[in-house]
């Protein structure tokens, strides 16, 4: 059942959004504004979406003989009705609790507890949702008469019985207006053993976002129930939970806040699509510790290939073990070494080393290389070579000879797994960043000899760090001074766009510089550059920040001297296959109709078994190049 987000200003509630976060500041103010401002401060210091209020003309919520005599009622309400009276705002610390919020950037609620009070909202304050509390879910005078302001509603059913929950649900539906409705226990606190989080799931069939609001101790039941699908959290907030006050016992303190919408926030995270994909760590990994069908003898050319000729070890850059018992029967068709991986190309008994044409790719297109393999390429008649340098390449012997393809040189991104950085602001790393830059431009210079038209050099611009730059423009123009350094006679330099979170021998790292379409821009006409363009870096950043790919590529096409085309989902996952992401191939490259410059499908791990994964990139994108 699709559900359609509750719409709070330009906020989206509702699966697939970030959790809404109520911090309920409620009474906790004890009638102090002073306090309630610190409410405030603690739930917007907290990262919490709203603070709440509430909202009661006593006379017209409770019978007039309990307010005029509460000791004559249960000993509840002689507790609560004293402390109701004497934790009262006034209308004027609403407007300037109002106000505060704002400028702390919080959304600021209040919860109206009857019509005199919603009426004093609605004439007094911006309040953009209205919050009602489980004691009012079976209120339907009440529930009409919010629903009258047009505002969406979060309703909570901690009160109601099962029956009582249906027929609200209902009558709301009637109301015209759109709502969620919150899971709640209404004990304060709340047992967790009485808490019941799989309700939710029971909730979820009215086909509205569903929330969870907790009066438990601690923080984890509200985390939980997030990665159980709660599109809503509300929680109460107290500055001391020693203050007198129905709440204070049941609610977080501003650091225990501040810890639960952290832990959501990485929850969110985790949560993830429901789909099993393997993050490039885990594909790392499952190489060098998973195994492959390998040959247990030597199996020649023609073979009939038997059990007992086949056994698994690492690492697992072939065929996986649970495929083993497909290749009893198969003929080879190739002379397999013992202790040799076999592949998919052994299971159908052809490769499509076989069958690939370059004759119909209308592009200038090359395979991604090493020094050890560029020559293995040249029966598919590619028009360039793209070598992509580590450090030990630059002391080793360079290709030499005379061959009719371009020639495109990639700027090692590490040396002796320390991360280049060419904005780096360490003045003794960016010198040795430059000297390996220029042994590197260097070879590219040397390499053009050999191969035809001018070499065409690729850097990353770096600004790459572990937590957000503070100043970004700066490492732009550091990087910039590091490119006025290089002497490129002869070779031409191609900055190249960059992911928001790129790889760098693990953990979470951000992109500070070189991922949007304004910025790469404006570098590029005031450098004079043109560029390589990767279409998984940019589709990657545009999910980031909401830039368009098929704009971005529009706008940046006459500096595109050089493409890296390879699929992308997401805001971390980069070098997919073509067809395995989220990219439209066919939108993206409307815009290079005419192309003329060079370009490598840049398939990660895409040169392993003869380079099929190039050819299988370039079979795809025949379709799309014109």
């Amino acid at each position: 059942m699709k559900i359609e987000p509750l719409l709070v200003g330009d906020i989206k509630i509702g699966p697939g959004n970030p959790t809404f976060i109520i911090a309920e500041a409620g009474l906790n103010h004890n009638g102090s504004v002073d306090r309630a401002r610190e409410l405030i401060d603690a739930a917007a210091d907290a990262g919490a979406n709203a603070v709440k209020f509430q909202k009661r003309n006593l006379a017209e919520v409770y019978q007039k003989k309990i307010l005029d005599n509460p000791n004559s009622a249960e000993q509840k309400y002689q507790y609560l009705i004293p402390l109701l009276k004497e934790f009262e705002l006034s209308d004027d610390a609403y407007l300037e609790l109002e106000a505060y919020a704002a400028k702390r950037n919080i959304i600021f609620m209040v919860n109206p507890w009857d019509k005199k009070s919603c009426d004093m909202i609605e004439n007094l304050l911006h309040v953009p949702v209205y919050k009602v509390g489980s004691p009012d879910f079976t209120n339907n005078e009440l529930l009409e008469y919010i629903a009258k302001t047009k505002k969406p509603m979060i309703v909570s059913t901690g009160m109601a019985q099962e029956e009582e929950i249906k027929a609200g649900v209902e009558f709301i539906k009637t109301l015209g207006v759109p709502f969620a409705i919150l899971h709640c226990n209404s004990t304060y606190p709340a047992p967790f053993k009485e808490i019941n989080l799989k309700y939710m799931d029971s909730l979820s069939v009215y086909g509205v976002p569903v929330g969870y609001s907790g009066h438990e101790r601690g923080i984890a039941v509200s985390i939980g129930a997030v990665a159980r699908g709660a599109c809503i959290i509300e929680r109460h907030i107290t500055t001391d939970r020693n203050l007198e006050g129905p709440d204070h016992k049941a609610s977080l303190l501003p650091q225990e806040f501040k810890d639960m919408v952290a832990g959501i926030r990485e929850v969110e995270m985790a949560v993830g699509e429901g789909v099993k994909k393997l993050s490039r760590g885990e594909i790392m990994n499952r190489e060098l510790l998973g195994k492959s069908v390998v040959a247990k003898t030597f199996i020649a050319d023609g073979t009939v290939i038997t059990r007992d000729m086949l056994t698994t070890k690492s690492p697992a850059k072939g065929l996986s073990p649970q495929r083993l018992d497909e290749l009893v029967g198969v003929t080879a068709c190739r002379d397999i070494p013992a202790g040799d991986a076999l592949t998919e190309d052994d299971v159908v008994g052809a490769s499509l080393a076989k069958t690939f044409s370059s004759e119909d790719i209308s592009w200038k297109w090359g395979p991604v290389v090493r020094w050890k393999d560029f020559r293995n390429y040249l029966e598919f008649k590619p028009d360039l070579f793209e070598f992509h340098l580590s450090d030990k390449d630059l002391d080793e012997e360079i290709p030499t000879g005379s061959f009719s393809q371009e020639v495109v040189v990639h700027a090692p991104e590490y040396m002796k797994r320390v991360y280049l950085n060419p904005a780096s602001e360490d003045i003794d790393e960016r010198k040795q960043v430059i000297a390996i830059l220029q042994r590197s431009v260097d070879v590219a210079r040397k390499l053009g000899e050999s191969f035809q038209g001018t070499p065409k050099f690729i850097i990353h611009p770096g600004g790459i760090t572990l937590t957000r730059s503070p100043h970004p423009a700066k490492l732009l123009e550091l990087f910039a001074d590091t490119l006025s350094q290089l002497k490129t006679d002869g070779v031409e330099m191609l900055p190249e766009n960059l992911p928001p979170r790129p790889w760098v021998f693990g953990g979470e790292w951000v992109t500070n510089i070189f991922m949007l379409k304004d910025e790469i821009k404006k570098f590029l006409e005031e450098t004079g550059y043109s560029m390589c363009f990767d279409t998984s870096h940019a589709a990657l950043s545009c999910n980031q920040y909401g830039e368009d790919l098929v704009e971005m590529i529009t706008e940046l096409k006459p500096f595109i001297h050089h493409l890296h085309v390879a699929d992308g989902s997401g805001t971390g996952e980069e070098g997919l296959q073509i067809g395995q992401g989220t990219v439209d191939f066919k939108k993206i490259l409307d815009p290079l109709a005419g192309y003329s410059e060079t370009m490598v499908p840049e398939i990660w791990q895409g040169h392993l078994h003869g380079g099929r994964g190039f050819l299988q990139a370039m079979e795809h994108l025949k379709r799309y190049m014109k």
